[in-house]
């Protein structure tokens, strides 16, 4: 007989579900270890851009942006830890919910190893709970009809770092726009003078709105003023953050456009998680206009469009989830604007 192991691994000794300390113990493990792997492949990935560089390769090849960690790393999770619990004969709906214990203790190790912002934590967990679920799925289906052994379980666990490189850079930039609107209770001008010169902001002001609750900071300010280049728009939020928008166009009391410019002290640390900070190579903000029409005497349309940049190699995602926050946060500037505008 031959001693390899990953052709013929020892079958395992299934327990019965009276072995209740056994069982629990099994779980746990299997969630910690599918937890490990992931915090692995995350500090390896977050230093993947260095070696690529190192090797004069693009720095797109390999981030923890790219479809090698965000797609094979959940899924190597989920099918880890169905693997290491294969001695309790784990059922199909263990096999789909099982894997979500370990993508949530990575999570929660990351944030507390601050390898990640809550913000990124928030917005990547439906993708990594869904794959997790498929590679608990399909580890399911291969220890019904084969024997995996060690060495195959090795090859997967390089699964995303195959990938990242059999694959190569993967990165695309997609430009989106965001129209949002809402009838004012107000004139124009009233609306307008409110848009120029938004001064002290209260949280009270704002509505309780996804993007606030994740921990994006709320506007404080946004105050239009002349300056030797030009009018400018100097913007405040809070924890710090400070940018300015040049403004393009404008028409008295009825459109104002301005293009932001984003510094590196815009963010100040720990304001923002690295992949979604405004103006950074993840994301960015391009011209944003508003525009007033009056309806009758006493009612006005205000609009918004608004567009952004989404670069990475996940943009199937990444942008629908960029669009459900700026609409986001859109929404809030007209529910400020509104509510200040009728109130005057």
């Amino acid at each position: 007989m031959s001693g390899n192991s990953d052709n013929m691994p020892a079958a395992p000794v299934a327990l019965q579900p009276k072995d209740l300390p056994a069982w629990r113990r099994i779980k746990w493990i299997a969630a910690a270890s599918g937890a490990l792997y992931g915090l692995v492949m995350r500090l390896v990935f977050g230093h993947l851009t260095e070696l690529t560089r190192w090797l004069g390769l693009s720095r797109d090849t390999g981030d923890v942006m790219s479809t090698g960690f965000v797609l094979m790393t959940p899924v190597v999770v989920g099918a880890l830890t169905v693997y290491v619990m294969r001695g309790i004969r784990p059922t199909w709906g263990q096999a789909i919910f099982m894997p979500w214990r370990s993508i949530l203790l990575m999570m929660l190790g990351s944030m507390v190893t601050l390898l990640e912002g809550s913000i990124c934590v928030i917005l990547m967990a439906p993708a990594f709970v869904g794959l997790a679920s498929l590679g608990g799925l399909l580890m399911k289906a291969a220890l019904e009809t084969t024997r995996i052994g060690t060495v195959r379980v090795g090859a997967l666990a390089t699964m995303p770092l195959l990938f990242t490189v059999l694959a190569g850079p993967m990165t695309s930039e997609q430009w989106q726009r965001i129209d949002r609107s809402t009838v004012i209770d107000a004139p124009p001008e009233r609306i307008w003078s409110e848009i120029v010169d938004a001064r002290d902001i209260r949280r009270e002001e704002l509505p309780a709105t996804l993007i606030h609750l994740i921990g994006v900071p709320r506007p404080v300010e946004g105050i239009n003023h002349m300056t030797p280049e030009g009018e400018v728009r100097d913007s405040r939020w809070e924890r710090g953050v400070h940018f300015r928008g040049h403004v393009t166009q404008r028409e008295e009391g009825r459109t104002i456009a301005w293009r932001y410019e984003f510094k590196p002290d815009s963010f100040p640390p720990g304001t923002m998680d690295e992949h979604v900070v405004v103006g950074g190579r993840y994301f960015d903000l391009g011209e944003t206009r508003f525009t007033l029409t009056p309806i009758d005497a006493g009612h006005t349309r205000l609009e918004v469009q608004a567009h952004y940049r989404v670069t990475s190699g996940i943009n199937a995602y990444a942008v629908p989830v960029a669009g459900l926050l700026g609409r986001d946060f859109v929404d809030t500037l007209l529910a400020l604007y509104k509510r200040r505008s009728e109130a005057g």
